[in-house]
């Protein structure tokens, strides 16, 4: 498993900032990693505070009052080396992406936005933890795999990352429903009876419990509506399915209505 040697603490706004900067030297610290602050102002999405506004409409952002403001927070936490800030204007996946690049050793860690967000994990390959909540101490994870997904990595991974966490398993079965198609070659039996044999015997081997969610409409109202009744503190969501977080109405459902925190590894 790679270990985290640079850290991306990615901030829009400065709603987030506490939990995003005491979370990235958490983990700053645990792995000895070096930092990058990243601040994107989304124009379409966010009005520029007053304070932040220089006055000018060539350049209506100050960024290095922002960047004054973000020093003045890195200065209240006990960071090992002092980290090195960006303030850039739009085009927030661009730019973590430029930062991050195909280095796999870079974890990333970011404040939830709806527009900015799904746009965000798509676009990098680096594990990606999103913040909704202000959670100081995760006790119980959420680990989702589908067919794709490197499961046994990504409970090492998790355990690594959250020490002594209680982690329950989640399978994420769907097939292809469409009404030309007979019912039975929409969902084949034998494959389906595979994958719950190979998913009980993941939980057999890593000795954790789970469930398994048949989603035939692909919205996996099932899932999503368990794990909001059962008020996990992080989801982990492990898929190599390129385009688990473009058209997937799951990722979606998981991002928009879950409320809790979310690590994401693509």
């Amino acid at each position: 498993m790679q270990s985290v040697k640079k850290i991306i603490a990615v901030l829009n706004d400065f709603t987030m900032i506490d939990a995003v900067l005491e979370k990235t030297l958490a983990f700053s610290q645990k792995y000895h990693a070096t930092v990058e602050i990243l601040y994107v102002h989304e124009r379409p999405l966010f009005e520029i505070p007053d304070f932040f506004s220089s006055g000018e409409k060539e350049a209506p952002l100050d960024k290095e009052k922002i960047k004054a403001s973000i020093i003045e927070k890195v200065d209240t936490l006990n960071f090992e080396n002092t980290p090195v800030i960006f303030v850039k204007i739009d085009d927030t996946p661009d730019r973590v992406w430029a930062l991050a690049r195909e280095d796999k050793e870079t974890f990333v860690i970011t404040g939830y936005h709806k527009d900015i967000t799904q746009k965000l994990v798509n676009k990098i390959a680096q594990p990606t933890l999103v913040l909704k909540t202000n959670s100081t101490n995760y006790q119980k994870m959420a680990l989702i795999v589908d067919a794709g997904s490197p499961s046994t990595e990504c409970i090492e991974r998790a355990k690594d990352y959250f020490s002594h966490i209680d982690i329950e398993l989640f399978y994420d079965y769907r097939y292809i429903v469409d009404a030309s198609m007979e019912a039975d070659l929409q969902n084949i039996q034998i494959i389906e009876e595979a994958q719950k044999e190979a998913f009980e015997a993941l939980k057999e081997e890593s000795g954790l419990e789970g469930k398994f969610f048949i989603d035939g409409d692909f919205l996996g109202t099932q899932m999503s509506d368990y794990l909001q009744e059962k008020n996990f503190d992080i989801l982990y969501v492990c898929s190599h399915a390129d385009d688990f977080f473009v058209s997937d109405n799951l990722s979606t459902a998981l991002l928009e209505d879950v409320a809790c925190d979310m690590l994401v590894a693509n």
